[in-house]
């Protein structure tokens, strides 16, 4: 999928006339240029290892070579702490592979087919000088990719978690990124996952003073949509804040984290909830998180 930030307009908030609020709306669609992934039939037939990757004809820059090899997934049991895993812990999976190893650019693989992730795969990229392919060509920037599926229950929304999806963000001068917004049940006995830096539930929500700030009161009998946490990880991330990291925490949208009901024509009847934003330097350095509005439209 490829997302294009598209037409801004500015216009002053209501609310608080010191903040400038920008549309946005993305044009989302296919990206047809040059295919990331092209599997023939039967590319595997005659390959004894499945360790071995697959040479795939894609690209349209001559010496751009694009490969595609096979995961095994880690067990609980074989994962630790350290590891750098994909998808991350944050991020509800069916099983996780190894993004980081001093064997990964060379097909860290399973030992067999039979031993194959059915949800991950990996896609080695380089540019090559000489051998065109042959034992003895140069090899230059090679980049390692992986890649994984997300369970369809955690991305489709329900009447119970309308906002639970596949969303796309505008991160301004890095452009737009998908955003996998997840919507669950406030468990306070339950230790969140933790992000790379620190986990957004050390921070502490203070609510605004609203006085003199026209609201809407809230309805009464609010169904279950209204109601839990509200989590944004990042599955295309940027130089600050890369993929598989928190973006935004709302950790309550119901009572306890509902701050007003928006009555500026802007946001009319938006929940107004605290919520946590992560920043970051650039290369992940110096993380925090910091506290502001979420609102959350019905539509």
């Amino acid at each position: 999928m490829l997302a294009k930030q598209g037409i801004h307009s500015f216009e002053s908030w209501e609310w608080n006339p010191e903040v400038i609020i920008h549309t946005f709306n993305p044009e989302v669609s296919l990206f047809v240029d040059d295919p990331i992934v092209k599997i023939d039939r039967g590319m595997y037939a005659g390959h004894n290892s499945a360790r071995e990757g697959i040479l795939m004809s894609t690209g349209y820059t001559r010496g751009v070579r694009s490969m595609i090899s096979l995961c095994q997934g880690l067990t609980p049991n074989k994962q630790d702490n350290a590891m750098a895993l994909w998808p991350p812990r944050i991020i509800p999976a069916k099983e996780r592979v190894r993004t980081q190893s001093r064997h990964l650019s060379r097909g860290e693989g399973p030992s067999s087919l039979l031993n194959a992730s059915e949800n991950a795969f990996r896609i080695r990229k380089w540019v090559e000088f000489g051998g065109m392919g042959a034992p003895l060509g140069v090899h230059m920037g090679e980049d390692v990719m992986t890649f994984s599926t997300v369970p369809e229950e955690y991305y489709t929304a329900t009447k119970e978690k309308p906002w639970q999806g596949i969303w796309v963000g505008d991160y301004s001068g890095h452009g737009c990124e998908f955003l996998l917004l997840l919507q669950s049940a406030v468990d306070k006995s339950l230790e969140r996952p933790k992000s790379s830096i620190e986990s957004p539930s050390q921070h502490h929500l203070d609510g605004r003073d609203l006085q003199g700030r026209r609201s809407l009161p809230v309805k009464k009998g609010e169904d279950g949509s209204y109601a839990g946490r509200l989590e944004a990880i990042k599955l295309t991330g940027d130089p600050n804040v890369p993929r598989g990291e928190y973006t935004w925490v709302a950790e309550d949208i119901g009572s306890e984290g509902l701050l007003r009901i928006a009555g500026e024509k802007m946001f009319k009847g938006a929940r107004v909830v605290k919520s946590l934003g992560h920043c970051a330097a650039g290369g992940f350095r110096e993380g925090k998180y910091l506290c502001f509005e979420g609102q959350k439209h019905n539509n």
